[in-house]
């Protein structure tokens, strides 16, 4: 069983991987939009340091609910006008038929749900889990 640091963590990842709406972003890049160091964000992403109210805050205005990352209960997305923008721009870009890696389409199908239909999306080539 997983402690809560470390599906905070987890959470944390997801978010990364659509951060770039809808696309992944590197630790690096990631951690520079924070106001982190790639290795505050490795950390909060294994479990092995908690998540700084300033972190929290920084996502917020840039549209990802605090609530989802806390509890994993909720709408990845905030209500406040970045969440909203930056919801939107994800749906559209999943409508026009964008590529996304197959990690990013799983957190955007789990975030989005039956409000954007996901037929016209492309997988990004690259490796692709067999199942």
């Amino acid at each position: 069983m997983s402690t809560y640091a470390e599906q905070v963590g987890e959470r944390l990842k997801k978010i990364r991987f659509i951060f770039n709406e809808g696309g992944k972003l590197s630790a690096d890049q990631f951690a520079f939009l924070l106001g982190e160091t790639r290795d505050k964000i490795a950390n909060y992403e294994l479990g092995r340091a908690g998540l700084p109210i300033r972190v929290l805050l920084e996502l917020y205005r840039r549209g990802i609910s605090p609530i989802y990352l806390i509890s994993g209960e909720g709408s990845i997305f905030s209500d406040n006008n970045e969440g909203k923008n930056f919801k939107h721009r994800i749906s559209e870009k999943v409508k026009s038929g964008w590529k996304f890696s197959q990690q990013s389409m799983d957190i955007l199908y789990t975030a989005l749900g039956s409000e954007v239909d996901f037929s016209n999306v492309k997988l990004a080539a690259g490796k692709v889990e067999k199942k």
